[in-house]
């Protein structure tokens, strides 16, 4: 496996064409690819006398990671539009499917027998490179897209009715335009129509998408899951770790709030966190398993309970039982590593200075007073229940080691993680260097060693500015219920 991690990032090296540093932690897989990559880049004939893109001055810089240094990030709930397309939505290969109601209501079978019509299956193509939309906003905060998708969909429409008009006038209004010099403006109208409607049926996917999504938060609840696994994430609770406990309890508990991923990865955040105690872990898993096989969940199967479905509360589907297995199979193989200490249990995200303090209520009030002032329906919607996910930002684990050998911090990853240099026989003494100056990082290249996510991804672009670019890679791009899975397997 690690001849082909080794094969595959020797493959992006060559592709761009220029030699990386490679920066990695000591021992582990991350080492052994690096080491391996470094001999790969180091033997290539004509690469090592290539400058590709980049000067000498200002090569790129590779940064090994293990998935291990943090799980926390792949399995917690996210905050921003294309990490909630992958966590609550079927999204592969930039296709996203799900159900929606059928258009025309009931047929006259199922009003008679008194059941729901079954589910239209929904298949939408989405992609950055051709979607101006998806391209400035797949970043963003969820309700942040929901506002900017309405506001631009209700622009293109004004427009379209504003050249449908000019077009459809009488013909004594045409000609009177024409000899007002008028002409060459109707014509230039007609012309940008076709790409306005092209405009239009894009943004109209994304008002599907984004309804889609809205309707998976809103039954699940998920800015409760997202708000506390953040607190347990940075640390809030470190001091005070009975609160913590209450609060997953409570979470975990109620019957009305998430289905049964929502609150094994959120137990799974709470093993993962400095607040999480032995005994009080054991307590929260038996308290949810027992909660959800007596209980149930008014969230079935990744979709609610509705009137006159076979689901009812107090019960839970085959798929959800076996979910239910699996994820405490994960519990305890996490403890396991836990109480080995293989994991790290410290904080792992920090909160952005400012992020979260006034400027975070600024945001959050900003867009309350547009919600109220522009319209009702989804954005009414998501003002209400998605609050919490503005003003909120939190630099994840992999993005902090990222900016920190960016960066050159002392005391830091930059002095501790290993430097393999291809041009260089031999290690490099990373404090030797200290001494002497170092060209900026204008190319850092961020590659994660056992899965990867959307939200990983995202948060790293945060290390990004108008000097530096960021790329990211990882063994496989997993969605949380699939790393869930993978983590079940590993007892």
């Amino acid at each position: 496996a690690m001849e082909r991690i080794a094969g595959g990032l020797f493959s992006v090296v060559v592709t761009l064409g220029c030699v990386p540093v490679i920066r990695c932690p000591r021992g582990g897989a991350p080492e052994m690819v690096a080491r391996k990559l470094n001999k790969l880049i180091a033997q290539h004939p004509t690469l090592l006398r290539s400058k590709g893109h980049q000067t000498s001055h200002h090569r790129p810089v590779l940064v090994i990671m293990d998935r291990n240094m943090d799980l926390i990030t792949p399995i917690q709930h996210a905050s921003t539009y294309q990490a909630l397309i992958d966590d609550v939505l079927d999204h592969h290969a930039n296709r996203v499917e799900f159900n929606v109601k059928p258009e025309g209501g009931e047929d006259a079978n199922n009003r008679r027998r008194g059941r729901a019509p079954p589910p239209v299956r929904k298949k939408l193509d989405i992609d950055p490179d051709t979607d101006p939309f998806y391209s400035r906003h797949k970043f963003n905060p969820f309700p942040e897209a929901i506002e900017s998708n309405g506001t631009e969909l209700q622009d293109v429409t004004r427009r379209e009715q504003q050249i449908r008009s000019k077009t459809s006038g009488s013909e004594d209004a045409a000609a009177a335009a024409a000899a007002a010099g008028g002409s060459s403006d109707l014509a230039t109208a007609v012309e940008s129509l076709p790409i306005l409607l092209e405009r239009k049926k894009k943004l109209e996917v994304h008002t599907s998408i984004l309804q889609a999504v809205m309707n998976e938060v809103a039954a699940r609840d998920v800015p409760q899951f997202y708000e506390l696994e953040a607190s347990l994430a940075t640390g809030t609770y470190k001091n005070d770790s009975s609160k913590a406990k209450k609060d997953v309890m409570e979470l975990v508990t109620d019957p009305t709030k998430g289905n049964v991923d929502d609150k094994v990865r959120l137990v799974i955040v709470y093993v993962l966190s400095a607040a999480g105690k032995s005994a009080d872990i054991d307590e929260v898993a038996q308290a949810m398993k027992e909660s959800l096989e007596m209980k149930g969940s008014t969230v079935n199967g990744g979709a609610a309970i509705t009137e006159g479905s076979n689901a009812t509360l107090g019960t839970l589907t085959k798929e959800d039982r076996a979910r239910l297995e699996m994820g405490l199979r994960a519990i305890e193989y996490l403890k396991k590593l836990r109480s080995m200490q293989m994991i790290p249990t410290d904080v792992m995200q920090t909160e952005v200075s400012g992020g979260a303090g006034s400027a975070g209520s600024d945001m959050l009030s900003s867009f309350m007073a547009r919600a109220t002032n522009q319209a009702t329906g989804l954005l009414a919607k998501a003002t209400d229940r998605l609050g919490t996910m503005l003003g909120k930002i939190h630099k994840h684990r992999a993005t902090l080691v990222v900016e920190n050998i960016c960066e050159m911090r002392p005391n830091t990853e930059d002095d501790d993680y290993l430097y393999l240099d291809p041009r260089v026989k031999g290690d490099v003494d990373v404090l030797s260097l200290r001494n002497a100056t170092r060209a900026p990082v204008r190319e850092a290249i961020a590659f994660m060693i056992g899965g990867g996510c959307y939200g990983e991804y995202q948060n790293l672009q945060m290390v990004a500015n108008e000097r530096r670019n960021v790329t990211y890679g990882s063994t496989e791009i997993v969605d949380p219920s699939t790393f869930l899975s993978h983590l079940g397997k590993l007892v």
